[in-house]
């Protein structure tokens, strides 16, 4: 039996189907194995940052491809992947994500410059998990609180946090993102809709 091995596609043309299900499926499976991680170990002499890119990063790295090695503009944070992904035309701003296995990038999440302002671009990034058919991304991400967690995003609600049930119980379909730390900003502006900036879909394809 030949062996498969992962190639990037750098070509706006179809990957093969049946390969990248079992790329992403990988990905979203190496991702949901690292739940309740602050820090990733060295692999085959790389390192990885223990924030939000370092993650990504490392997950995709396990997956078989090194994002920032590939795609990185740049020093190597989040705008960089973001700017590489870009040029390539793999950026999108769709409502709903094309894969499990996609990035999401948020602007926003918190203040980079320290200025007090909302003006910090491409400050996170996470990874698409599922989509359930009310439009709710579940993504997981690193949080510098939590470590690696599940949160929700969705587009088609975007002033929403969550539904309540009859039973009183709440659906959340949009997570806080972001902490209120006295910036006079409604409350329901903390929500993963309002910093969410674009998802990427990096193609792969098999080659025997």
């Amino acid at each position: 039996m030949k062996k498969k091995v992962i190639l990037l596609f750098l070509l706006l043309a179809l990957p093969s189907a049946s390969f990248a299900v079992n790329f992403y499926e990988l990905v979203v499976s190496n991702a949901l194995a690292l739940q309740g991680r602050y820090s990733f170990p060295s692999t085959n002499g790389k390192r990885f940052t223990s924030d939000c890119i370092g993650f990504v990063r490392y997950v995709y790295y396990l997956s078989g491809i090194d994002l920032l090695e590939v795609y990185g503009q740049g020093r190597g944070g989040v705008s960089s992947l973001y700017d590489g992904l870009a040029k390539h035309r793999f950026v999108y701003t769709n409502t709903l994500p094309l894969s499990p296995g996609d990035l999401i990038f948020f602007d926003n999440t918190y203040d980079v410059n320290r200025n007090n302002k909302w003006d910090d671009l491409l400050s996170h990034i996470a990874i698409v998990v599922s989509v359930d058919k009310h439009g709710t991304i579940t993504y997981i991400h690193h949080s510098p609180r939590k470590g690696v967690c599940i949160d929700y995003l969705n587009l088609y609600y975007p002033q929403t946090h969550a539904f309540r049930r009859k039973d009183n119980s709440l659906i959340v379909i949009n997570s806080y993102l972001r902490i209120n730390r006295g910036e006079n900003y409604p409350q329901e502006n903390y929500i993963s809709s309002t910093f969410f900036r674009a998802f990427a879909h990096i193609p792969v394809k098999e080659v025997e």
